[in-house]
């Protein structure tokens, strides 16, 4: 990670994520559909430190738009690549008008507007939908407010169409027990209830309130959420939330989050290292117990895929592969290595069987007829 992130190491790993799953997406779906329309629904830009706007969202967006439309191009593969900047406080709108009127042109289209997006939601669909278009909704608000689901419901609905949404996790937790903040319209009414859970019980129940509203407004089958912690402390910052209709979406964004948890290990350890000196006062082990949260997250995360997925088994009886792995896949830091580790002990154990393999040893996988059984 380049300098421009100092001191906000975490919108690294963020931006980090998001070009990750753009490179990927903008090419897969470019070579099946006629266009992509890329909508950045907070785009600022806040404290950017390059001239060329490379350390911001929708300057790494535009740019990866760019190079996938080149890429798409030397096979045979001609989509229209569109994007639509907003930003409703008017200084850095100056600027995101600026950058839009300067890189828009023939391969990807480029418009920037002073909007709010909620008061403009039918104006944004109106210009994904204008030409047949792919719509990748990118929300990414300084607060909760802006991510409220009421306000993004139109938005959830564009098919087809994906989102990605900034989830500050950590500031919601900062006023869950304010009564003089209202969460109902990002957690429901009925939120209160579990303000009586630990600390990090309440942070894994916000986001799946919020999953499943999203899962529910948005019509999708899939939800993930990724966390990313802060920096330099053993806390969860906040959780990209992404919502699909279509597994190959999942795999690709769980690709990312295996590799955004490298990359936040890389700057982690980069930045501790950088501070050594002063950790070393203290104990050998600070490092190792700076990642507990993490740990602790994960480890909760997998008893709860399994849960998911003895339950469904349990509750089906027969159970085709690939609904195993949507039902265990949206939950983070789970992978499709986990799930077969699960149903190979659970078949070492004479709990399940597995119909369909053409040979003994063959890898469960999607879309193989692979089918679970319960014993």
């Amino acid at each position: 990670m380049n300098d421009e992130y100092s001191d906000r190491e975490q919108t690294g790993i963020k931006h980090f994520a998001l070009r990750k799953y753009l490179e990927a997406a903008t090419r897969i779906i470019g070579s099946s559909w006629k266009g992509f329309s890329y909508v950045d629904c907070c785009a600022g830009p806040w404290e950017s430190r390059s001239l060329d706007f490379s350390d911001t969202s929708f300057g790494i967006a535009v740019k990866v738009l760019k190079e996938s439309k080149e890429w798409l191009h030397s096979q045979n593969k001609s989509p229209r690549f569109k994007a639509l900047l907003i930003e409703r406080s008017a200084g850095p709108y100056k600027q995101l008008a600026a950058f839009a009127e300067s890189v828009s042109d023939g391969n990807v289209h480029v418009e920037a507007h002073h909007w709010d997006f909620r008061e403009r939601t039918s104006e944004i669909i109106r210009f994904v939908t204008s030409q047949p278009s792919f719509a990748f909704i990118f929300v990414d608000p300084t607060g909760w407010t802006q991510a409220e689901i009421d306000a993004l419901e139109p938005l959830l609905r564009i098919n087809p169409g994906e989102v990605l949404i900034n989830l500050m996790s950590y500031h919601i937790l900062r006023f869950l027990h304010d009564e003089a903040t209202n969460m109902d319209k990002i957690l429901g009414s009925d939120y209160r209830e579990i303000r009586s859970l630990s600390h990090e019980e309440i942070e894994d129940e916000v986001v799946r309130r919020y999953c499943d509203s999203i899962r529910r407004q948005g019509d999708f089958r899939y939800v993930c959420a990724l966390p990313v912690m802060k920096p330099d402390q053993d806390a969860i910052n906040f959780f990209l939330i992404y919502g699909t209709r279509n597994a190959k979406g999942v795999e690709v964004f769980k690709q990312v989050e295996r590799q955004t948890e490298r990359e936040t290990e890389l700057v982690r350890a980069k930045l501790q290292q950088d501070k050594r000196p002063i950790l070393d006062l203290f104990s050998s082990d600070v490092l190792y117990k700076r990642e507990e949260r993490y740990r602790r997250l994960s480890a909760r995360s997998k008893d709860n895929a399994k849960s998911a997925l003895d339950s469904l088994i349990s509750e089906r009886g027969e159970v085709l592969y690939e609904d195993c792995w949507a039902e265990t896949l949206q939950f983070p830091t789970v992978y499709e290595t986990d799930l077969r580790e699960w149903l190979k002990a659970s078949e070492d154990l004479g709990l399940i069987r597995v119909n369909g393999r053409k040979r003994p040893n063959e890898v469960l996988k999607r879309e193989s007829g692979h089918v679970i059984v319960r014993q």
